[in-house]
């Protein structure tokens, strides 16, 4: 068989080893730098604190929000900022299995607020009556009839 060539088997399984070994090496050097960047930054938007924003609201008996509800969403961060973005999102995942829908067209209505204000008279302006005040600036409206 001309042109056919025979690699010795030896140098075959060194060639793979090798590659076994740059791969393995390859992960572990991963995981380290992973690691390390995941201790800077663990949570950089500050999801996990959505939990104990909202932990008052969802642990009012009878609940105040059961969870086939669909609630609406107020907030006072832009919601084309990372901020109120974030805000938005950590809120829905919080509150899953309810959905929120942004805006006052509800019964029920989340209030989610960078800072104290007057949230009863912020709810009349959208027709909505304060129904309770988490603290924290999580807050709960009622569509007034």
């Amino acid at each position: 068989m001309r042109g056919a060539s025979r690699q010795d088997p030896f140098t075959v399984s060194a060639s793979v080893a090798l590659v076994a070994l740059v791969c393995l090496w390859g992960s572990f050097a991963s995981y380290g730098f992973e690691t390390a960047y995941q201790r800077q930054n663990s949570d950089p938007y500050m999801i996990s604190q959505q939990f104990v924003r909202f932990e008052p609201l969802l642990s009012t008996v009878p609940s105040a929000v059961p969870e086939d509800a669909t609630l609406g969403y107020l907030t006072d961060a832009s919601p084309a900022s990372t901020t109120g973005l974030a805000m938005t999102l950590g809120a829905q995942y919080v509150l899953a299995p309810r959905l929120i829908e942004k805006g006052a067209t509800d019964d029920r209505v989340i209030g989610n607020f960078t800072r104290p204000a007057d949230f009863a008279a912020l709810g009349q302006s959208y027709r909505l009556r304060l129904e309770r005040d988490f603290g924290n600036g999580v807050v709960l409206f009622r569509k007034e009839h």
